[in-house]
């Protein structure tokens, strides 16, 4: 596989994230990890002791939230993608801006920056530490013109 074929399948993985995400479906969402990836900052976002290690504790962390939404949308800018050596490892980082609106409550955004490692795992290419850094996360009341 060309490195150009390689950084579009690994840009496919981060696509069907977050097509996962936006459909709310925590069973796919979760099928983007490996068995011992690590995600940071997102608990630490929420108040919360971080990082989430493994699937079943990101399940436990983010199947609750996603079920507590009644929409989910991302936009993401990936501007680098950095293939390892072997061809089955990569970097990369990825700009977000998510709006999401809670069930009950106002709408929130964030603003972001994805900072990834992946492997290619059986042809997939999964997450094994996903780093948010965040910019700015904040509500917008339902009102709002």
């Amino acid at each position: 596989m060309s490195e150009w074929e390689t950084k579009a399948a690994v840009q496919a993985a981060l696509n069907a994230y977050s097509g996962a995400a936006a459909r709310l479906d925590i069973e796919e969402f979760l099928t983007h990890f490996v068995e011992d990836a690590e995600f940071l900052g997102v608990a630490e976002l929420m108040g919360q002791q971080g990082p989430l290690k493994g699937p079943a504790a990101i399940g436990a962390f983010f199947g609750p939230l996603l079920a507590n939404l009644e929409w989910l949308m991302q936009q993401n800018t990936t501007t680098d993608i950095t293939i390892g050596p072997d061809g089955t490892t990569a970097r990369t980082s990825t700009g977000l801006v998510e709006m999401a609106k809670p069930k009950g409550r106002d709408q929130i955004v964030l603003m972001a920056r994805y900072d990834d490692e992946l492997k290619l795992v059986d042809g997939c290419w999964k997450f094994t530490r996903r780093n948010l850094v965040p910019y700015r996360f904040t509500t917008v009341p339902d009102d709002a013109a």
